[in-house]
Formats: structure tokens, sequence, C-alpha cells
């Protein structure tokens, strides 16, 4: 229980960083405990937030969140309002003065103090500009529109690095596993995943084998990846090359949709020049 708790506190420090965030938080709480005379955004700001981080904090909760998922408890200290508390708090205390210059100072003040918590995030070494609308890998728009269907949703697998940005763009493609693949600690498992994962090389027969137990349509390689054997032996043909990956679809698939009038125009025209 003690190391548990540890583990709570340990998260809050690093919530906090080298800020003083939770000091202006926990100031913050207690102005407005004193200054609010609203019960309605009382009850909503205050008791409910203070109840809200003694349930954080209470032996008993910390246990069955950690029993759940320890790797996610510290999450719920998300769902306090800090930012919410934090800018009301200087509006009701800017209230309080008649004076423009009085209240421009307070503005001031806080203004400082909250961007002296923070860092310019454009120094940040992980940003870069947006290069879409979506925000996500260009290649992941690409890929996807590559195997897209008009009529017909079909199941793709993919390289792993991939998965998180598909749902961020489109639902118009399946997954036989999706990102609970990428987290360890949630045990699961797939034989296509450790066919496309499990090793430096892939695989072809083996990957053909686990696609088609999936009941994948497409297969989406790393072209930078080496692959023993031959996709196209295996009965797949290479619908196109992007963005550094090989997307290749089942030709028993490919047969099949067709036949059913499931197929897009161009996907047909690529598909008859591959047979001969």
């Amino acid at each position: 229980m003690w190391e548990k708790m540890g583990r709570v506190m340990e998260d809050i420090l690093r919530y906090n960083n080298r800020s003083f965030l939770i000091p202006i938080f926990l100031i913050t709480l207690l102005a407005l405990w004193v200054m609010e005379r609203n019960k309605k955004i009382k009850i909503a700001l205050v008791y409910l937030t203070a109840a809200l981080v003694v349930v954080f904090l209470s032996p008993l909760f910390v246990w069955i969140g950690m029993k759940m998922d320890n790797e996610i408890y510290y999450r719920v200290w998300w769902t306090l309002p800090i930012g919410i508390m934090v800018c009301y708090c200087i509006i009701r205390f800017m209230m309080r003065f008649k004076s423009m210059i009085a209240k421009g100072l307070v503005l001031l003040v806080a203004l400082v103090a909250i961007a002296a918590n923070g860092k310019l995030v454009y120094k940040n070494t992980l940003y870069f500009p947006a290069v879409n609308a979506y925000h996500i890998p260009p290649e992941i728009i690409d890929v996807v529109e590559t195997m897209k269907l008009e009529k017909y949703r079909p199941i793709a697998v993919m390289p792993a690095g991939l998965l998180p940005f598909l749902r961020q763009y489109s639902g118009d493609i399946f997954t036989p596993y999706g990102r609970n693949m990428l987290e360890p600690q949630w045990n699961f498992s797939n034989a296509l995943y450790d066919a496309m994962e499990g090793s430096e090389t892939y695989n072809a027969e083996e990957l053909a084998r686990c696609a088609r137990e999936e009941h994948c349509v497409y297969v989406v390689l790393a072209s930078a990846k080496p692959i023993e054997g031959s996709m196209v032996e295996q009965g797949y043909f290479l619908l196109d090359f992007v963005q550094g990956y090989l997307i290749y679809m089942d030709y028993n698939y490919y047969h099949v949709l067709k036949e059913q009038g499931l197929l897009d125009e161009d996907i047909i025209a690529i598909g008859e020049q591959e047979a001969f």
C-alpha cells in the first residue's frame, strides 16, 4: 500500500515538474473556497474538485485504481479543472478592484506567474510545423487513400508505426489488431503481429498465411525492411508504392470483391494489369 502511495506522490511531483503549478492550484482552491459566493459555481469548481483530490489521494482508491491499471491511475489527476479554476479566480480577484489600472496590474502579474511556470513550446525539440490539417504523418493519409474503397471497408495489416495514427484520419479501414498490441502491460498476442514485427525481416509465406487467417484484403509492408520470399508468389499483387510502404492486395479478395461489384475502377485496372 505504501509503495502505491509513494507512486502517486511521485506522479504528482512529476506533474508539477520544476514549476509552481501545484502551489498555484492549491492557493486558487483555497481562495475560491473563501471568496466565491455563488453556490452553484462553488459546488462545481471548489467542492467537487476538493472531493476529487481527496479521492485521488485516498489509500483505498489508490489501491483499487492501481489494482485495475497502475500505469494510468495518474490520469485521474487530469480531470481536475486546474486551468478553469485559475482563470476564474484571476477574474474574480480583478473584479474586486474598481480601477482599471489595478485590474490591469492584477492581470499582468497573473500572466507573468503563469508564463513563468511553462516553457515556450516552439523551443521544444519535439515540435515541428504541421504538414497537414490532421497533424499526423502524411504517409498514413496516402496509404489509407490508396486502400480505401467506396463500397466496402477492407481489413488491412500494416506496420505498428502507422497504427496510432490510422483512426485519427479514417474509419474506412479495419485492422486485425490495434494500439492494444503496442502496450506490453496489456499482454495481448497475435500471430500476424508477430509475423509483422517479431523479426528484422518479413517472411512472405508466414505473412500471407497469417493475413488470410485474419481476413486481410491488404498487407502493407515497410520497403526498408527486408523480406524473405515474395508476396507475389503467395498470391498477392503490388497495388502501389506509397511514402516508403508497399501495399499488396490479396488476389483471392480481389476476385471476390470484383465479382460482387465492390471494387473501385482504378483498383480493377491495376489488378488486371498485374495479372498479365
